[in-house]
């Protein structure tokens, strides 16, 4: 009997974390988006690259069309989706932790970055509004582009 009822309190657990997987990395938060300003930064370019665009990632380019180097971080990127006229982010991309990796984009350099956001976010929907955000010198460059 001891083992039977471990077993279900087991798959209860199981079914708990698998649902909170799921709602992690499902939809956009209900609360917006942190980033209400983008593109403050004066010759910096975040664009998607020509034919990359599949439903689940995409490649884009950042330039850096300044006199000085810029910092850009490795690895983190914020996922949002359009919702109600308001960007909305992605709860995968919101909660994730980054860790703090940057690399440098010399002055008038431009550099392909390839995404796949579907771990976190899932695939893109056709005509639906996103937009892919990353930290430049610590302020958020957007590219918006409609889901295919």
């Amino acid at each position: 009997m001891e083992r039977k009822e471990k077993m279900k309190k087991s798959l209860a657990f199981l079914i708990s974390v698998f649902l909170i997987f799921l709602t992690a990395c499902g939809g956009a938060k209900d609360t917006g988006t942190a980033y209400t300003e983008v593109n403050v930064e004066e010759g910096i370019t975040l664009t998607l690259e020509e034919d990359t665009l599949k439903s689940s990632r995409a490649t884009f380019l950042l330039a850096n069309n300044t006199e000085e180097a810029v910092n850009y971080s490795t690895n983190e990127y914020h996922f949002e989706q359009m919702n109600d006229g308001q960007w909305k982010e992605f709860t995968g991309t919101a909660e994730s932790n980054w860790g703090d990796e940057t690399s440098v984009l010399e002055a008038g350099e431009e550099i392909a970055l390839s995404y796949n956001w579907k771990t976190f976010c899932g695939a893109t929907t056709e005509g639906t509004q996103y937009r892919l955000i990353i930290m430049v010198n610590d302020s958020p460059v957007a590219a918006e582009f409609t889901g295919i």
